[in-house]
């Protein structure tokens, strides 16, 4: 079965590291090279997973942490993820374009999995 570790960084606590443009990656990386599978979540790596991911890690949103956690839920690996654009109701129109066209250049340039966009209510 291996090592499972999980690596949970808070924030909004006061936390020195986490949550901020992937600075919790290097303690990601050296966790990952120790044990066989690292469960983490989007305070830990950010959009850094997207095209740096460690090839051992499993990036989850906190429901699907908590239920793993309890035992409740079982993860599978994925090697491609698939990205899904909210927007604000509110965002200009202009603005809304540029977006777009941002995650078109992603799917494009990076090959990212960009799915359907929708705007909120």
């Amino acid at each position: 079965r291996g090592y499972t570790a999980v690596l949970i960084v808070p924030t909004g606590i006061g936390a020195a590291v986490g949550g901020y443009a992937g600075d919790a990656l290097p303690v990601a990386r050296a966790l990952a090279a120790v044990v066989d599978v690292l469960v983490t979540h989007p305070n830990v790596l950010n959009g850094a997973m997207l095209y740096w991911p460690p090839p051992n890690a499993l990036y989850v949103e906190g429901w699907a942490l908590d239920e793993f956690a309890q035992g409740r839920l079982g993860l599978r690996a994925v090697r491609r993820n698939r990205i899904g654009l909210v927007l604000d109701s509110g965002i200009e129109p202009e603005l809304r374009l540029r977006q777009l066209q941002a995650a078109d250049a992603a799917r494009a340039t990076l090959g990212l999995d960009v799915g359907a966009w929708t705007l909120t209510d």
